[in-house]
């Protein structure tokens, strides 16, 4: 073995585990026994609900062989934290499952854990355990939050109303965008704005404060995080809830970089930014009385809330644009 490049088949296992995953488990936030045992034992308030979510990402669908392991940490970690924000969930602990050819580098695991433990500490949540194992296809990683919310409170799906208004936080489409250019298939000759898009493809944001102050608030009837896409994942909204609902494309709101993208690549442009997953901005339904109270929230936190929309009676997810409707070729993100 080249001593320059050690690989993790070096370490081992257990090597590894004990050498860059165990130390993210050093701060006992609630957690009674941790990595080492055959399970975590975790504890609970008596006055509150567990919400766990989970997500796999995989190499060659999900991110490419030579992405930042820093970045790819992150993102790891930030998908799953979008899912507990849109509960309105505290995050607390995970499990990270990882499945890594023995030839990857010590450095790139450096790199991954350093990303790991900086957003544990921004975000409070600690690793508990999880498995390491060898691939011979590939990295795969599956990373499994969990976090508290009092019992009764978490923020559904299925809890939308006919005239609620309906809110999102952040920029639209920004994320696959930036994937589309990184791929190939877009250009972008503006330097700075390729820089921003992919970097909101690469790490995105968490809406975590938004989702614990809308749920302490009591503001939202129901909430989704946007990873499939704003009109596939309303649809979800409304399928659960049994509503429709109406969106105005002219009130979404969008960054610069994709603004400009729009004004010269028109309905093309328009139909990946309202289909197109991975923004990992919070929708969410409120009643018409909390718009006031809405942007209060959204000051305090940082982060720009829009209304966009109304939900309606019926089943149909109306996309209108200068009051005529829309008709999209696109649904949104599926994997199959």
């Amino acid at each position: 073995m080249d001593k320059k490049d050690p690989t993790i088949a070096s370490l081992g296992e257990f090597g590894l585990i004990q050498s860059h995953f165990a130390p993210l488990c050093s701060n006992k936030k609630g957690i009674t026994v941790g990595i080492g045992d055959d399970g975590a034992v975790l504890a609970v308030q008596p006055n509150q609900e567990l919400v766990v979510s989970t997500d796999t990402l995989v190499e060659h669908i999900h991110f490419s062989s030579n992405d930042n392991p820093y970045q790819l940490a992150k993102k790891s970690l930030r998908v799953n934290l979008s899912d507990l924000a849109a509960m309105g969930a505290n995050p607390n602990w995970y499990l990270l499952n990882i499945a890594t050819p023995p030839s990857t580098q010590i450095e790139w695991i450096n790199e991954f854990a350093r990303g790991l433990k900086e957003d544990g500490e921004r975000y409070s949540i600690v690793l508990t355990g999880g498995d390491t194992t060898s691939s011979k296809s590939g990295l795969v990683i599956t990373i499994t939050v969990m976090g508290t919310v009092d019992k009764g409170r978490a923020i559904l799906r299925s809890g939308a109303k006919p005239g609620d208004k309906i809110f999102l936080s952040g920029t639209l489409g920004d994320s696959t965008l930036g994937l589309t250019y990184r791929l190939g298939y877009l250009k972008i000759s503006n330097h700075l704005d390729a820089e921003f898009l992919q970097n909101r493809h690469l790490i995105p944001e968490p809406r975590v404060s938004l989702g614990l102050a809308i749920l302490t608030e009591k503001i939202a009837h129901s909430a989704i995080d946007i990873s499939d896409g704003l009109i596939a994942d309303l649809k979800h909204v409304c399928s659960e809830s049994n509503v429709g609902a109406e969106v105005d494309v002219d009130k979404i709101p969008l960054s610069g970089a994709a603004t400009r993208l729009l004004e010269t690549g028109g309905k093309e442009i328009l139909t990946q930014i309202l289909t197109g997953g991975e923004d990992y901005e919070l929708l969410f339904t409120a009643d018409a009385a909390m718009v006031d109270k809405i942007a209060s929230i959204a000051d305090k936190v940082g982060v720009g809330v829009t209304e966009i929309g109304v939900v309606s009676s019926g089943s149909e997810v109306k996309v209108l644009q200068n009051g005529s409707q829309l008709k999209l070729d696109s649904g949104g993100w599926t994997h199959f």
